[in-house]
């Protein structure tokens, strides 16, 4: 198990407020947006100033705090103040007045007290890491979402660039069929491709709009323009044994496991202290003031130690005792299926990555290709030594290959993303064309 120590209470308000900074450029932020174009850093700025699952972790941290403070307000003293009057109401008996003034501080009360605070130390750590993680969630949700933004855009401008070509393919056709040029076969297969081309615009546009407001609901705000693109960071050769390595040591969810788990340590040994006397010092200072016949005053100071020892609270701390002990060792499975699970997840995520990148040289080699066998084919139709069916061809053998480059080019960044989240680091600055 990873060593993890307590939060300091500075650290924590420091990283509990660490989007107050936001809030001073957040305005500005929202009006630079709507005259210029967003940019992956300032989206991811605006989501974790705006998502609820923020507010919700940090609400969640301050509770942990106030559990902590509560934990020491234990170990300050108590001050008692009182007054009495006994009066019987009689000539012969004296009227009786008290007033007393008392501080009493606990001596540890059998160490529970010290458990007790060391606990809530360590839940607070372990809410932090969960501030932490959820942040990584979220700029993770943010980047893809971007990603499926820019995807969705260039997707739709592919498809409006092949409409207009299949209308070019179409009214050129439409032309060598009045001169007889051609068959109505070759110009009716012509017009089925300029159809299938307007099927394509419109869901292409269609996936843009789902995408745009994906993208508006992470960030909280409109969009009023097209995101800015982002160029795929030069990335040296990655070894997955460091990956691994440092995914453990930096997970969140890892370090918040085992901050639980030390909390639960603290909870059975807080059950040790029944077994413990709980010892208290108080001092004492009274007055008597006396009426009758004769008055009088008396005062007395009174200074105590005392010990508690109850024998008749074992049977019951022995199974909370248990329990703890019971409840940390399903944290430890949970911390162990974990790592298990992000070992897998990592290596999945790397496979893609690698995938990727090798996919897209392939692609870039092959819109290059497709490009330039649309245009010889073109040549061809218009000089009358192709088909109608050899151009609808290699018009759609270059768009599919466009297609995929696109594709290829932001799995590339989108894995990237991921590979970044599943091990809490940084490869590469984000670049923009």
């Amino acid at each position: 198990m990873n060593s993890v120590k307590p939060l300091s209470f500075e650290r924590q308000i420091n990283s509990a407020n660490s989007s107050s900074p936001m809030k001073a450029i957040f305005i500005p932020l929202c009006f630079a947006i709507a005259l210029n174009a967003l940019s992956i850093d300032e989206a991811v700025t605006l989501s974790l100033q705006n998502h609820p699952v923020i507010k919700e972790a940090v609400f969640s941290l301050s509770s942990a705090n106030a559990q902590e403070n509560a934990a020491i307000v234990n170990f300050l003293p108590t001050l008692e103040a009182g007054y009495s009057r006994y009066d019987r109401g009689t000539k012969t008996s004296a009227a009786v007045e008290t007033r007393q003034v008392r501080a009493s501080l606990n001596l540890f009360r059998g160490l529970g007290d010290f458990a007790d605070l060391r606990a809530a130390g360590w839940t607070k750590s372990a809410r932090l890491f969960e501030l932490e993680g959820t942040k990584a969630d979220v700029v993770l949700e943010t980047k893809q979402a971007f990603f499926g933004y820019l995807r969705a855009s260039d997707t739709q401008k592919s498809a409006e660039a092949q409409l207009q070509a299949a209308k070019k393919r179409y009214n050129d056709a439409a032309r060598f069929y009045n001169l007889g040029l051609i068959a109505m076969y070759d110009k009716q297969q012509i017009e089925l491709d300029l159809l299938q081309a307007e099927q394509t615009s419109l869901k292409a546009k269609s996936d843009l709009s789902i995408a745009k407001q994906t993208l508006e609901s992470m960030i909280g705000v409109p969009i009023n323009s097209e995101p800015q693109a982002v160029k795929m960071p030069r990335i040296d050769a990655i070894d997955i044994a460091p990956l691994r390595e440092k995914m453990q040591t930096q997970r969140s969810e890892i370090k918040a496991l085992n901050a639980l788990i030390e909390t639960q340590k603290n909870h059975a040994l807080k059950t040790l202290s029944s077994a413990l006397p709980s010892v208290d010092i108080y001092v004492a200072k009274e007055r008597y003031e006396y009426e009758s016949g004769q008055s009088g005053i008396d005062e007395q100071t009174t200074t105590a130690i005392t010990a508690t020892w109850r024998f008749d609270g074992i049977i019951k701390p022995y199974y909370e005792r248990q329990s703890a002990l019971y409840e940390q060792r399903v944290l430890e499975s949970r911390s162990a299926d974990l790592k298990r699970t992000l070992n897998l997840q990592l290596s999945n995520i790397y496979e893609r990555f690698m995938l990727a990148m090798q996919t897209f040289k392939v692609a870039q080699t092959a819109l290059a290709v497709a490009r330039e066998n649309e245009r010889i084919v073109q040549n061809r139709f218009e000089a009358q030594l192709a088909s109608a069916s050899d151009m609808t061809e290699a018009a759609a053998l270059f768009w599919r290959a466009q297609e995929q480059y696109t594709n290829f080019y932001y799995d590339q960044l989108s894995a990237l993303s991921e590979l970044e989240r599943v091990t809490e680091s940084e490869f590469a600055k984000w670049d923009y064309q």
